[in-house]
């Protein structure tokens, strides 16, 4: 897609139309709503826009609106509105401009009202911009050598960081299940999918390849994981007997993550990313300049002196890239979210990290009119995360579908076949309620119109039967007929002439009262009268010879209907007339019933006819018009319970629009390109947390995708890979000789530095940020991390700790060098946290810690012990959980450093467990893994050791630091001696006993 932003330097007009206020009222929306939307999205720089006919078309985020030039060329006539489509969606892939006007865009009602010379269309402008948009791209130059150099390095890198991975999962500890079961799993193939419940849960992710450990030819993928449960599809047919009941698999390195990566150094070298400078500003580091709007705030405060609101205010405004570094407490997940909730609307987010937890710690925080969805594994998040879950919130849309649709479904379902609104199908006598009463109608009818056309027949019988009966008596009714219609007509013409002669009278005797003329008018009254009695004479004459016609008349008919009741066969047509139409009346009475009922259905829906028609041919109108009416809503009725009923069936296609249009998606960085859901779809800003920690292969994956980053990190905790780890495969290559020296060094040291670590410190200073007041440790223990890993910048804003019935200071250290060798020594035992080296385990600081726990722990709204080594870690679990009685508890509270960044307790205890004579430790010569293991306390940490190896330690620069934390602990900590600390223990006990 192309997209060129396009500034406009004025403001400018829109006329709506009449058309458009109507079309929109209709719809529910304010006429002026539109407007205000179009103007509010080109303030800030995000109006998408097209020229299509010569006219221009402008997309908000529900609406599609048609501009017009007006004739004077200075405004637009806002022509035509529509509702945005997915058909709106595609062409807006195929080019757009993004409009930018500060100052804005304005309504009026008449062109007539734009002053002359105050408004510009910028007609030209926005022509010769979207000539750029539709003309053929040219082929993009070719890359500058460096930068192909440098995509070779990231593929040199793909392939290092698969060795190193094969290796962490040849040493891995293996998968035991306890239990096998055959899989209810849909098979495209013949190959088996069974189910196999693990002792304890592991971080597997699906499509994960496993094989069992002692049967490696039996191999498949990860099809589900449910908890301990682990659903797999062999790649062949596997015979059920031969998977032992009991047994053990093992993880081997999934290609997709490498793939992934892989891919996205691909549409770098090809120049498919979304931010075509991409390359340029991770490289060379060039970047755009920019100014943060500093009068723009947060949803929530955020502190100003710790530079929270500063990192807010740049995040919102960068163009390309921003970096926060954020020590440990300082609320960079409070700012993250502020930047997430500020930015979402008008642009699409990503939330990424490589870990789910801190995806998820972001979605916690965001307010809930933002519409944030989550992808990936729902094993690994949390519940509140997986109510943000993509099918969960399909699974919502179609409930509210359901629920807003049930009512209509439920009216509709009396024209249809369906007994209620869950769309399934019924009888027609059961619940084609509609179809009933409009049979009945058309039943009523047809016996209206049968008795109609029998009376009809009765009739033209009983007529010729009546004219034979009364034949004696046909001339007497002929002639008084004549001579009283003759009499009726004269008495008519005498009354109307009379009338007039009266008026004529009562003229004239008005006149003659008085003036010039007034004899006249007496004589002219008193011939008037004359006249008017004579009239009267001759009206009186003719109404008696009415009243005698009238009399003969009757006289002859009631001869003749004497005659008629005297004729047997007349007699009997008249009976069969009167029954027939009392048949006839009772069909149409029944009609009229169906017809109130059926108005009554077909009126909540559709205009029908009012009124009792006047003969059977309205009636057979109106049967018609119901029978149309019903017929179209119970095509209606049925497509909406087809679409009730299928509605489950587009779930996919469902989900992917809700992805297309949330306001913020989440995932992790490789979920981001290996969720099919995800697929193909850009975002405007991709917020990457724990950058830090983050391979940089890793995060090009989210960054191909996306305009602009913010990187959110602390490149002073854990990196992507220890030392050690790229040692051994260094090691490794040395021997084969398969790269150069050189090569293995510079691929090392991008293995070991993450891409924040590189960048922080060359980029402007206005694309970097430091958050500077942490306010999760109390200062004893703030003070030493700042000085020890931060230059001395971090300033701390905490209550302090305190309350701890051992020590007197949050800082504390347990020294056990007071022990004898032998009794506080370390020993060999499993493996290490990154199960790779042998692990191990010191005895003497696990009772020490498990007592420790034991005690205090119940001081503490949360605790957690933190050790190098997983068995030194199982040890521990061990002991405690039979101390505390709780092994869930303990299990969740015991951990190496790894699985605690990020995370808080109220109590840390650390146990170094290196203890030896000619200080050998390991790879705790990872200072930054000291950094995690102290920053993680709210009120207390313990730290438990040998300060003789600790402080004497091979390792120059772990030495240094060991001995800049003793005195620090001098002067602003409690350091004891182990026998001290026991004998505190042993005075606790012997309080509670």
């Amino acid at each position: 897609m192309t997209t060129i932003p396009l500034s406009l330097p004025g403001p400018v007009a829109l006329i709506p139309s009449q058309k458009v206020y109507d079309k929109l009222a209709q719809s529910g929306t304010r006429p002026l709503q539109l407007v205000e939307e179009i103007d509010r999205l080109v303030r800030s720089g995000a109006l998408p826009a097209r020229i299509d006919d010569n006219r221009l078309v402008v997309y908000t985020g529900r609406h599609v609106a048609w501009l017009f030039l007006t004739k004077m060329g200075d405004a637009y006539r806002l022509g035509s509105a529509a509702p945005r489509t997915f058909r709106d969606e595609e062409r807006l892939l195929g080019g757009a401009l993004l409009l930018h006007c500060p100052a804005g865009w304005y309504a009026f009602h008449h062109v007539r009202d734009i002053r002359p010379g105050t408004m510009v269309s910028h007609w030209p402008l926005l022509q010769r911009a979207w000539a750029d948009v539709s003309r053929p791209q040219s082929p993009p130059s070719p890359l500058p050598p460096h930068h192909i150099a440098h995509l070779d390095l990231m593929r040199q890198v793909i392939d290092a960081s698969r060795d190193i991975e094969i290796a962490r999962q040849h040493s891995a500890d293996p998968l035991h299940y306890r239990n096998k079961d055959s899989a209810r799993e849909q098979r495209h193939t013949a190959h088996g999918v069974y189910s196999f419940e693990l002792v304890r849960p592991a971080e597997l992710a699906d499509g994960a390849i496993l094989y069992l450990a002692d049967q490696p030819d039996l191999r498949g993928r990860v099809v589900r994981v449910k908890g301990r449960h682990v659903t797999i599809r062999f790649e062949k047919t596997v015979d059920f007997g031969r998977i032992p009941p009991v047994g053990a698999l093992m993880a081997m390195p999934s290609d997709r993550i490498f793939r992934a990566q892989a891919e996205a150094v691909e549409a770098l070298r090809e120049r498919l990313t979304v931010n075509h400078h991409l390359l340029d500003q991770l490289i060379d580091r060039r970047v755009f300049p920019f100014r943060p709007d500093e009068t723009l705030r947060p949803r929530r405060p955020l502190d100003k002196a710790s530079r929270q609101l500063e990192a807010f205010q740049r995040a919102v405004a960068v163009p390309d890239l921003l970096l926060i570094l954020g020590p440990p407490g300082t609320g960079k997940t409070r700012t993250i979210s502020e930047i997430v909730a500020a930015c979402s609307g008008r642009q699409r987010v990503l939330v990424t990290s490589h870990t789910n937890q801190a995806v998820d710690n972001v979605l916690k925080q965001l307010p809930s009119d933002i519409l944030a969805i989550r992808v990936g594994n729902e094993d690994k998040m949390t519940d509140h995360a997986r109510s943000l879950m993509v099918e969960a919130h399909a699974v919502e849309v179609q409930r509210e579908i359901l629920a807003s649709t049930e009512g209509m479904a439920s009216r509709l379902s009396v024209f249809s076949g369906s007994s209620g609104s869950s769309g399934s199908s019924g009888s027609s006598g059961d619940g084609d309620i509609a179809g009933r009463h409009l049979s009945h109608l058309q039943s009523s009818l047809d016996d209206a119109r049968a008795a109609e056309q029998e009376a009809q027949r009765i009739r033209s019988a009983l007529d010729a039967a009546i004219k034979r009966a009364i034949t004696p008596v046909a001339r007497r009714i002929a002639d008084t007929g004549r001579a009283l219609t003759t009499a009726r007509a004269t008495v008519g013409e005498l009354e109307a002439a009379s009338q007039v002669l009266r008026k004529r009278h009562a003229t004239s005797q008005a006149r003659a009262a008085s003036g010039p003329l007034a004899f006249l008018f007496q004589w002219l009254a008193a011939r008037r009268l004359r006249k008017l009695q004579a009239t009267e004479i001759s009206l009186g004459a003719a109404r008696t010879a009415l009243s005698h016609g009238e009399a003969a008349y009757g006289q002859v008919q009631e001869e003749a209907q004497r005659l008629i009741a005297m004729d047997a066969e007349a007699a009997g047509l008249t009976a069969a007339e009167d029954h027939v139409r009392e048949t006839r009346d009772r069909a149409l009475s029944d009609a009229g019933k169906a017809v109130v009922i059926l108005r009554s259905m077909v009126g909540a829906f559709l205009p029908v006819g009012e009124g009792t028609p006047d003969d059977l041919d309205g009636w057979e109108r109106l049967s018609r018009e119901l029978a149309q009416a019903t017929g179209l809503l119970e095509r209606r009725a049925r497509l909406l319970a087809d679409w009730r009923a299928r509605i489950g069936d587009a779930e996919r296609d469902l989900q992917r629009e809700l992805v297309r249009y949330a306001d913020v998606v989440a995932a992790t960085c490789i979920g981001t390109a290996t969720s099919a859901i995800l697929a193909e779809l850009d975002f405007d800003l991709a917020i990457v947390d724990e950058a830090g920690q983050i391979s940089t292969p890793n995060l090009l994956v989210p960054l191909v995708r996306a305009k602009r980053a913010i990187l959110v990190g602390d490149h002073h905790q854990l990196p992507p890979y220890l030392d050690e780890e790229v040692r051994d495969w260094a090691d490794g290559l040395g021997r084969d000789g398969s790269m150069t020296p050189a090569a293995v060094e510079e691929v090392g040291d991008v293995l070991r530095r993450s891409a924040f670590e590189r960048l922080y410190g060359s980029l402007p200073g206005d694309h970097q940020v430091m958050l500077t007041v942490q306010r999760r440790m109390p200062r004893e223990i703030g003070d030493f991390v700042s000085n020890a890993f931060y230059g001395g910048i971090l300033r701390t804003d905490h209550p302090g700790g305190g309350g701890d019935p051992v020590f007197t200071r949050p800082l504390a250290m347990i020294d056990t060098s007071d022990l004898p060798p032998s009794a506080r020594r370390e020993r060999r035992g499993g493996k290490n946290e990154d199960g790779d080296r042998p692990g191990y385990v010191n005895p003497a600081e696990a009772r020490l810690i498990v007592r420790l726990v034991a005690l205090v722990a119940p001081s503490y709204k949360d605790w957690a012990v933190i050790v190098p080594y997983r068995a030194q870690a199982d040890l521990i679990r061990a002991e405690l959980a039979s101390a505390l009685g709780s092994a869930s508890e303990v299990a969740d509270n015991i951990g190496t450093v790894d699985s605690f960044q990020g995370g808080e307790r109220d109590l840390i205890v650390y146990g170094f467990t290196r203890s030896n004579d000619n200080g050998r430790i390991g790879f705790l010569n990872e200072l930054r893994r000291l950094n995690v293991a102290v920053s993680r306390a709210r009120r207390q940490l313990v730290l438990v050791g040998d300060t003789a190896t600790l402080a004497g330690a091979r390792d120059k620069g772990f030495s240094t630091l060991m001995v800049r934390l003793l005195d620090h602990l001098a002067h602003s900590g409690d350091r004891r001696p182990s026998l001290a600390v026991t004998a505190s223990l042993d005075r606790l006990e012997s309080g509670q006993a």
